[in-house]
């Protein structure tokens, strides 16, 4: 298993990106479901196509500090020797497609969904 971890801090409150991530949001970010919560809204542990992980929420002097991190499968490699004498290549590993996803959701969890000020 190869592991990914991804920190960033984003100007929201813990309980804000908790409400976004416990929703729909991280399990569509990831192709799976979450499969366990902590009871004090910081800790979420998920699993999905070919990875699992965690989310973890601290607050930060501007925001919250998230951190990502997933365990991905590895495949192994089911090409025999006439595949390979073929030319035939072994399917590419998932980290960088689960490590994509990760940046996908921390890029969407940064920006602002709502306008403030706004006048009909």
């Amino acid at each position: 298993m190869r592991n990914v971890e991804i920190t960033r801090t984003l100007v929201k409150s813990p309980p804000e990106l908790w409400a976004e991530l416990h929703g729909d949001r991280l399990a569509e970010a990831v192709g799976g479901r979450i499969t366990a919560s902590s009871e004090d809204e910081r800790r979420l542990s998920w699993s999905g196509e070919g990875a699992s992980g965690t989310v973890q929420l601290e607050p930060s002097s501007w925001g919250t500090k998230v951190t990502l991190t997933a365990e991905v499968e590895e495949r192994v490699a089911s090409l025999g020797l006439w595949e390979r004498m073929r030319g035939m290549q072994p399917p590419p590993p998932q980290t960088s497609a689960v490590e994509r996803r990760l940046q996908a959701l921390l890029d969407d969890l940064g920006q602002a969904h709502r306008k403030p000020f706004t006048r009909d």
